[in-house]
């Protein structure tokens, strides 16, 4: 498999986990790539040019993070991170996802010129990501995929999303992070 991937990219970071998790890290090729620069090769890849992408051994190119975690859960090895409660599963998954969306957003928006930013825009989907917080839930004694979002979720504020005091609208959360954080996986794929 070839996974074309970002250090920075939420999403990204979501998949190298369950990659990690999953014990499937090493014997994935992984290809730095910037999606800011149109790269040829993962265009070829996938042509809608996001990270992640990843590209089976049987040519199937996948894009979406949770589709390629989904895929991923699919293959032998390192337990499911879905299991049989596959529904309330991807519900979390789908609450933290609202996270990474609103925190990536914020972030797409400081890349344009100081003048056209919206402030408006920025304090819109500040408010979404505290709300969404209040929702957020962790399986406790367990690291699956609904874990593993919002961990990648919470990593994305801390980089590039300082202002928001997300540990002071849920501390119980905030502890799980710290703990989770010391996971082997969440420390390979730690952006620099």
């Amino acid at each position: 498999m070839r996974l074309y991937y970002n250090v920075t990219s939420p999403y990204t970071r979501k998949v190298r986990i369950v990659l990690h998790e999953k014990g499937l890290f090493d014997s994935t090729e992984q290809i730095l790539v910037d999606p800011w620069t149109d790269p040829a090769a993962l265009h070829a890849a996938v042509p809608v040019g996001r990270v992640p992408a990843l590209v089976t051994d049987d040519g199937l190119a996948l894009s979406e993070s949770t589709t390629i975690c989904d895929y991923l859960d699919s293959l032998p090895g390192g337990g499911s991170l879905i299991g049989q409660e596959r529904w309330p599963v991807m519900a979390r998954v789908a609450v933290a996802q609202g996270i990474i969306d609103a925190s990536f957003a914020i972030a797409i928006e400081a890349r344009r010129p100081e003048a056209l930013r919206s402030t408006d825009a920025v304090a819109r989907h500040k408010r979404a990501i505290l709300r969404i917080l209040t929702s957020a839930a962790v399986k406790n004694g367990r690291f699956d995929l609904g874990d593993i979002s919002l961990a990648a979720a919470l990593g994305y504020l801390d980089l590039r999303v300082q202002d928001v005091d997300w540990r002071a609208v849920r501390p119980d959360i905030a502890a799980w992070f710290t703990s989770a954080s010391a996971r082997p996986s969440m420390l390979a794929t730690k952006p620099t």
